[in-house]
This record gives C-alpha cells, sequence and structure tokens, in this order.
C-alpha cells in the first residue's frame, strides 16, 4: 500500500519523538555529569617564581609558599634547553672548533683536553646540575661522552643549532623538591626531541614517576615525542591527567588524550604577548569566563609587571588570591581536578537519535515531492543512516549532528513562516513554535555528541560555516518556488522586467554586508570586526544577564522573525526573511560548543528568546505607529 503525505508525515514525527526523547535524556545525563565536574587548578609560573626569588633574595621555597598561601595549586614547569642555562651562567657551551680555538689563544685553557671539531661540549661546575643533564640527554641522544678537567664536568656530544634552543635537558630537582615541600603540585612542560623511540619514552616515564609533586603531564612544542599510541601506553602507567592548553595546537596531542581514556585537563593560559593587551580586571574577567563557559579547569595565572621583578611579589601574589575568589564566586573549587565522568553511550542510543534527524529531512521531502519519492528516499536514508553507524560511528553521528542543525531551523521557517498576516498573540505563539522546532534541532544535535570527548574538546562538531550557510540558502529558494515550477518562471521574468531603484541598490548592498559579517565573523573567528559599541554591550549584558545572549539573535534575526510572523511573507519581503532566518541559525548552533556546558547555553539562548521577542513587539508597534503616521501625511496631501 502506497504512503500518502500524511501517513509519511505521521512516521516522520514519530521518528522525530523517538529521538527527541532519547537526547533528551543524554542531555540529563550530560547536565549532571557538568555540575559534578566543578574543581579547578590555579597554575603559576616556575620561571616567574625564579626571578621573583632571585629580585627579591627570597629562597624559592617562600616565594612558593607566598602563593600557595593567596591561593595557587600548582607550578607550570618548562623543561630547561641550553640556551636557557647558558643565559643563567649555569652552563659553557662551546662547539669543537671554538674550544680547539680557545686552546691556541691560550695554551692553558682546558690543557690536555683535545676536543672533536663535530662535537659541542657542555661544561657544568655544579654537580647536581650535571647529573640532572646527562640523565636528560642520556635518554635523548647517542655517543655522548663525559670528561672531567679538575672541578669541572664537560660532556660531548653532537648538536644542531635547532637542539640548542629546543633540546629539553630536565628539571632542577631541587627547585620541583621546594615546590612539593610547599605543598604546590608540578606540572612540566615537556619538550620535543627527535628520533624518540620506546627506550627513550621509557626512560622517560620513570624520571616522570620519581618526579616530586606531579600531578599533570603537558608538553611545550608543536609536535609530541614518538609514537603516540607506545606514548599513551606509557604515560597511562603515570596515572595523572594530560593538560591541553587552550587555543595552543599540539600535532598528535588529541590522539593522545583519546589513548589515555580522556584523562584530560584543559588549561587556559594569557600568553606574554596577549598579556600586554589587559590589566587585571580584564585577564581576570576571561579567567572566569574560560572557566565557567567552556570547561576549563586549570587556570595559568602569569603575573603582571614582571618587568619590575623586586615590586611584583605582593601584586602577583594578590592577583592570584583575586583570580581565586572569582572563580569561587562562579560556583567553582579550588582543588585538584576529578577526572569527568562519562555519559551512557550506546550505538541503539544514536540510532534512535539519528531516525530524528531522518525524520526531520523526511517532512521536508515531504513538502517537496510526491509521497512515492519521499518513500524512496526516506528508505535509502534510513539504510544509509545504518550502514554508516556501523562502519564509521563517530562520523555517523558527526554528519548527523551537522544535518540537524541545518534541516530543523528550515522546518520550523518554512511551516511557520505564511502569507497572511497574524495579530501579536498568534504572532508570539508562532515565534515559539519555531524556535521549539529550531531548538529540536539543537537537542537531537547534542544528543549525538553527547561524548566527553566533544565536552574536552578533543573532537568538536564538524561544519560550522555550512550549518550557518545552507538555511540562508534552502529558505528563500522554497519560498521563491513554492508556488510551482511555472508560477515561478512568471515571478523570474516579472522580476527581470521590472525597473531597478536606488534603494533596492542600497538595500541589496547592506544585506550583502550584513551576511558577509556574519558569515566571517561565524565561529568566533575574526574577532577584530567586533566593533567598540558591540563590546561595551556584551560587557552591560554580561553583568547584567550572567550569560549574555547572541547579538545576532535578540538584536537582528528574532526581532526581524517577529515583524515577518506579524505582516505575513511576501516576495517583496525576502531580503527580511533571510535576515530572520539568521536568528533560528544561531539558536541552534549555540549548542554546537559541545565543550560550553549545556545549563549556560540554555540560559544563553532564554535571553536571547525573551530579549528578541520584546524587540520585536517593539518593532512591531513602531512599524505601526510609522505606517498610521504616513497613512494620515499622504491623506493630507
Amino acid at each position: 500500500m502506497l504512503l500518502n503525505k500524511k501517513s509519511i508525515k505521521l512516521i516522520a514525527i514519530l521518528f522525530i519523538i523517538a529521538g527527541l526523547v532519547v537526547s533528551l535524556v543524554l542531555n540529563v545525563y550530560r547536565i549532571k555529569v557538568e555540575n559534578e565536574y566543578k574543581s579547578v587548578e590555579i597554575l603559576v609560573d616556575y620561571e616567574q617564581l625564579k626571578s621573583l626569588s632571585s629580585a627579591n633574595d627570597m629562597p624559592l621555597k617562600t616565594i612558593a609558599e607566598r602563593f600557595k598561601v593567596s591561593g595557587a595549586t600548582g607550578v607550570v614547569v618548562r623543561e630547561r634547553n641550553f640556551q636557557s642555562l647558558v643565559s643563567c651562567g649555569d652552563i659553557l657551551l662551546l662547539g669543537g672548533k671554538d674550544l680547539a680555538f680557545q686552546q691556541k689563544v691560550d695554551e692553558n685553557y682546558f690543557q690536555g683536553f683535545i676536543p672533536k671539531a663535530e662535537k659541542s661540549y657542555i661544561i657544568v661546575a655544579d654537580k647536581a646540575l650535571f647529573e640532572e643533564i646527562y640523565e636528560s640527554l642520556e635518554m635523548k641522544k647517542d655517543n655522548i661522552t663525559v670528561d672531567h678537567y679538575k672541578d669541572l664536568n664537560i660532556i660531548g656530544l653532537s648538536l644542531t643549532s635547532m637542539e640548542v634552543a629546543n633540546l629539553g635537558v630536565g628539571f632542577s630537582k631541587e627547585d620541583l623538591q621546594e615546590i612539593a615541600e610547599v605543598g604546590l603540585t608540578v606540572i612540566p612542560r615537556l619538550r620535543t626531541w627527535e628520533h624518540a623511540d620506546q627506550e627513550s619514552i621509557d626512560g622517560l616515564t620513570e624520571y616522570l614517576k620519581d618526579m616530586q609533586g606531579l600531578s599533570m603531564v603537558t608538553f611545550n612544542d608543536v609536535t609530541l615525542p614518538g609514537d603516540i599510541g607506545y606514548l599513551a601506553h606509557k604515560f597511562t602507567e603515570l596515572e595523572v591527567p594530560l593538560g591541553t592548553f587552550e587555543f595552543y595546537s599540539q600535532s598528535g596531542l588529541n590522539n593522545l588524550a583519546l589513548l589515555m581514556e580522556k584523562n584530560v585537563v584543559r588549561i587556559h593560559v594569557i600568553s606574554e604577548n596577549d598579556l600586554k593587551r589587559y590589566d587585571e580586571n580584564s585577564a581576570l574577567n576571561r579567567f572566569k569566563l574560560a572557566v565557567s563557559e567552556r570547561n576549563i579547569r586549570a587556570i595559568y595565572v602569569r603575573m603582571f609587571e614582571m618587568e619590575k621583578p623586586a615590586t611584583a611579589l605582593e601584586k602577583g601574589a594578590a592577583f592570584v588570591a583575586e583570580v581565586k575568589k572569582g572563580v569561587q564566586e562562579e560556583g567553582f573549587k579550588i582543588e585538584a581536578v576529578k577526572k569527568i565522568s562519562s555519559i551512557p553511550y550506546s550505538r541503539y542510543f544514536i540510532f534512535a537519535i539519528g531516525l530524528a534527524v531522518l525524520g526531520g529531512v523526511i517532512l521536508f521531502l515531504n513538502q517537496l515531492m510526491i509521497p512515492l519519492w519521499t518513500t524512496v528516499l526516506g528508505v535509502f536514508g534510513l539504510l544509509g543512516w545504518m550502514g554508516l553507524l556501523y562502519i564509521e560511528p563517530l562520523l555517523a553521528r558527526k554528519a548527523f549532528a551537522l544535518l540537524a542543525v541545518i534541516i530543523f531551523p528550515i522546518l520550523a521557517v518554512i511551516y511557520l513562516v505564511r502569507d497572511s498576516k497574524r495579530d501579536i498573540k498568534g504572532t508570539i505563539v508562532a515565534f515559539l513554535l519555531m524556535s521549539g522546532i529550531s531548538m529540536s534541532g539543537a537537542i537531537i544535535m547534542t544528543g549525538l555528541l553527547a561524548d566527553k570527548s566533544f565536552a574536552l574538546k578533543l573532537d568538536q562538531f564538524s561544519g560550522v560555516k555550512l550549518a550557518h550557510i545552507m538555511p540562508l540558502l534552502i529558505v528563500p529558494l522554497y519560498f521563491f518556488f513554492k508556488g510551482g515550477v511555472k508560477n515561478s518562471i512568471s515571478k523570474v521574468h516579472k522580476m527581470l522586467r521590472s525597473s531597478v531603484q536606488v534603494w533596492h541598490i542600497l538595500a541589496g548592498a547592506f544585506i550583502v554586508i550584513v551576511l558577509g559579517v556574519y558569515i566571517i565573523r561565524t565561529g568566533n573567528s575574526m574577532p577584530e570586526l567586533v566593533s567598540p559599541w558591540e563590546n561595551k554591550l556584551r560587557d552591560i549584558l554580561d553583568s547584567l544577564l550572567v550569560v549574555r545572549p547572541r547579538t545576532k539573535e535578540f538584536l537582528i534575526g528574532h526581532p526581524i522573525m517577529m515583524l515577518m510572523l506579524y505582516y505575513g511573507y511576501s516576495h517583496r519581503k525576502l531580503p527580511l526573511l533571510v535576515l530572520g532566518i539568521i536568528g533560528q541559525i544561531s539558536l541552534v548552533n549555540t549548542y554546537a560548543h559541545i565543550h560550553t556546558p549545556l545549563a549556560i547555553s540554555l540560559l544563553r539562548s532564554f535571553h536571547g528568546l525573551w530579549l528578541g521577542m520584546l524587540l520585536g513587539i517593539l518593532a512591531i508597534v513602531l512599524v505601526q505607529i510609522s505606517l498610521k503616521w504616513l497613512t494620515g501625511r499622504l491623506s493630507d496631501g
């Protein structure tokens, strides 16, 4: 028996309901997990502590204790390199040719020592430092020689200029012990090295196991050493999380995190260059936003005014105390970060949620095609979903998540926008229904991507630009060709014959500019396009509403869509319809930031909706008053 449009619509709605129910269950779990994930660490910089120690003539232990009292929980320690040791005067680094030349100039210079031209020589006076450097180099380099000259230790090896700058040579065990003794943890930033094999990674793992106060492992460079699989296998033995720096891409890091069972802590830091553009208040606000809205659970605090370290100690400690207070005011605890809990996963759950996306596509096709073709394409879609989910489950989830955020705003607009006029009450009801349908796409998308790998940004929603552009293309085409091909040809013919006025050109240029800026700024790119007045508005909304709504929703998309729903659609209003769709697209895509807690996204959407409706009603009233005034003026001649 051939299905008719009514029965197809019923099946599609049942698919959507089934998927929504499962998505809601998973989202409830997600909210529970996010509410339990409330521990935050405050980290300070080892090099800055050393600088404060030297400038104030105080032991490192005393400085570390001062910051511990202020609220710091740990210290980020970058692995030393040869350059840093030379600049501190801790070692002398000479090439074999340079050393030989010095001996020609001064026959007493390392008398009796015969350097090799192809080697470099690290000359170390301090025995403990020599042992630390040698222990580190032994893991990473071959053909190392050790000689002694009087009280000096000489390490010979082949070094490239790149290795002089980048090769890690371990950590000061004495300093790490002092840090650990005051109750601060140690977070090493490990440098990578060439030809890292299993033996050297084994050695590094044992080295880290013996490290005083180790609580997290991070990497310093854009690439990681060795085979990622083996590195994950060994680092899992450390039983500490992997730290990932927000906005710092490191090749292989996400794969390492996934192989380490997603035991990850996201760290936020303001880079040294960016720090010049901030004061303490704006930096504090940035930290609070990162913690509350992006699942950041470690704040790496760099102090201000470190160009004058002798006077920066008290101010730096006070700033750390302010960071602690600010984070606690956001509802978080300052303590060691606990591993984020998992959300229940099953392919049966994902299959059911995918049916909802398929239901949305079928509803759209049902508006365009005869029942036979809708049925055939629906069956193919179902088989394709089942096959993709079986072969590539992650790809299936991401592909259908993208399809969900595209199809549901389209459905919302084409089902609720009509040609006839509504009253205010009907407009509000229609707008809420439209937003509800769009939100269904958001709920389904978050259900498909309910996984801590997305919460920790080890993976992310794909196709952001596409999700913003496709509804802008499909909806206008739908309304333009809605009356059938013959009627559409007539419209095109009439449009081509009509005269073009100056206001048409200006209006068209304005809409193109708005859409261009909208697309460019999608995904938080091009922050320089955010105007000063908008930044000021954002600050005001943040302070008043806790979570600010999207400007493009409450200030552009929602009010224009309210006007469209009130006055009804006509082809002359197609540009306004395009602008109105922006609000629905943004509403759904807010939830594509899976690393943002769901409660935050819901609050953001709520504020956007009520503010957008309020401005929409105001816009309707103003248009009515303007039209009434204009009609009166025209009737008066």
